[in-house]
């Protein structure tokens, strides 16, 4: 009798923290390519965001990022493997998901010069729970 097969050479904890630190330093080359140049202020007034805090949260988003498409590759595959309907909705949410997370992202901001003004502290924990949650379900669908 052989011991059964594991569909990856790696734990599940490894692979995601590869996708952590793979998706942290893509967001962060592509915050450092778009960020945008300081300018005038946000709407109603509301100042710029800090540098820090324009790294930081792409960084998060490069990890949100990455983990949203990595999730998508599991459950492409779980569907060509089972052809199950449930993995099919789950493809079609989790790519809404990513559409969504880009166009939010603050290299879409640095690109055509926007930001959404004084909300950049919310959209950060917004991202950090997103990543947090992301990376919990990653785990759990590798297992």
């Amino acid at each position: 009798m052989t011991a059964p097969s594991r569909p990856h050479r790696f734990g599940a904890a490894a692979l995601v923290l590869l996708v952590l630190g793979a998706g942290a330093l893509i967001g962060l080359a592509l915050t450092l390519l778009t960020a945008p140049l300081p300018g005038p202020p946000g709407p109603h007034g509301a100042p710029p965001p800090t540098h820090g805090l324009l790294l930081l949260s792409g960084t998060i988003t490069g990890i949100d990022l990455a983990l949203l498409l990595t999730l998508v590759g599991v459950y492409v595959r779980t569907f060509l493997d089972t052809r199950a309907r449930f993995a099919a909705g789950l493809v079609v949410v989790l790519v809404a998901l990513t559409l969504q997370t880009l166009v939010a992202s603050p290299f879409v901001f640095g690109v055509f010069g926007l930001g959404p003004g004084g909300l950049w502290p919310f959209l950060f924990v917004s991202l950090v729970f997103g990543a947090v949650a992301l990376a919990v379900f990653l785990y759990l669908s590798l297992e």
